[in-house]
């Protein structure tokens, strides 16, 4: 059974960038870290998604993000996304985008 919109929600980290007149929102999901069977650290998120507020309001992105995440619908074009498909490639939260 997917995870509810709710649950999801609350297990997201939301971020907004801004500067030079741009606003951008931008969702993480899936924290995690620990070490490879090689004894290597690794922390970070494994999904991100962002989007400049002009194209794209934050509930609409949300939406967005729910669907790639939980229903594996390819987000749409104006749509930034990042994927980490290993845990050695995961990533931190970024100061700036």
């Amino acid at each position: 059974m997917p995870i509810s919109k709710k649950e999801f929600k609350k297990n997201c980290r939301e971020e907004v960038y801004t500067g030079h007149g741009i606003r951008i929102n931008c969702f993480h999901y899936d924290w995690k870290q620990g070490e490879t069977p090689e004894g290597k650290y690794f922390g970070g998120y494994k999904y991100r998604m962002y989007a400049n507020v002009k194209n794209m309001s934050k509930a609409d992105l949300f939406k967005e993000f729910y669907n790639w995440v939980v229903n594996e619908v390819q987000p749409d074009y104006y749509v930034q996304y990042r994927f980490a498909a290993t845990d050695e490639q995961r990533f931190k939260v970024s100061l700036s985008l």
